[in-house]
């Protein structure tokens, strides 16, 4: 009996482990959803070709990736916190560029412009902290509530805890079916059909305020249990 409170105790935590992530997928923002508490890992190694520092936007030649390129003071061993965007690089100019070009006909890239495009304009802040004042920025478009912790210590096999640091992955396949994302209006759908799971900024852009709800309905999809 003792085990089977245990268990049951588990199930109904939904307290779920994340890596910090630039304008996360939708996805994403679905496990923030669901869970009932939620952790963003602050002190393991950087990973690379991760949504750490990457995220896809639907562009005029289908699927694209947009890079904030970093610089990493211990290589290979560099702490998430240390990680620093490379300011030597018009990384900034580049993406908004990119984004200009892949949504100026959404319904509602006018509307959420200018908000956007100040998060880019912010200097001398490490990935992490950008990337953590872009996700407060996003969860109040989102009016997704509840409070976002962060890590004070790396445990590499979390316990207590739905480790999904490394289940968010372009690599890897999303945590629920594709089917589950209802498709909407892409400027480029027409041409290369609906992309599912692409940056947040993607379903912003096209749905305005209609985006939390998306983002409400595809949390009922997320199994926290189906990996283990």
């Amino acid at each position: 009996m003792k085990g089977f409170v245990l268990l049951h105790n588990f199930l109904n935590m939904k307290k779920v482990v994340l890596s910090t992530a630039t304008f996360p997928n939708i996805e994403y923002f679905a496990v923030i959803a669901a869970a009932k508490e939620v952790w963003i890992e602050a002190y393991e190694t950087y990973a690379r070709q991760s949504y750490r520092n990457r995220y896809y936007i639907a562009g005029p030649e289908s699927k694209q990736m947009l890079v904030v390129p970093v610089v990493r003071p211990q290589g290979n061993h560099t702490p998430i916190q240390e990680i620093l965007p490379d300011e030597k690089v018009p990384w900034q100019r580049n993406h908004l560029r990119a984004i200009e070009t892949a949504y100026n006909r959404s319904a509602f890239y006018l509307y959420y412009r200018e908000v956007t495009e100040a998060l880019y304009e912010t200097r001398s802040l490490t990935l992490l902290q950008w990337n953590t004042r872009v996700l407060k920025h996003l969860l109040e478009i989102l009016r997704l509530e509840g409070v976002v912790h962060f890590t004070e210590v790396y445990e590499k096999n979390a316990e207590n805890i739905i480790d999904y640091r490394n289940s968010i992955h372009p690599k890897k396949e999303t945590l629920c079916l594709e089917t589950c994302f209802d498709p909407y209006f892409q400027p480029f759908s027409p041409k290369y059909g609906f992309l599912p799971n692409l940056s947040i900024l993607d379903l912003i852009y096209n749905q305005g305020p209609h985006a939390g709800t998306y983002v409400k309905q595809l949390a009922q999809h997320i199994n926290f249990y189906a990996e283990g």
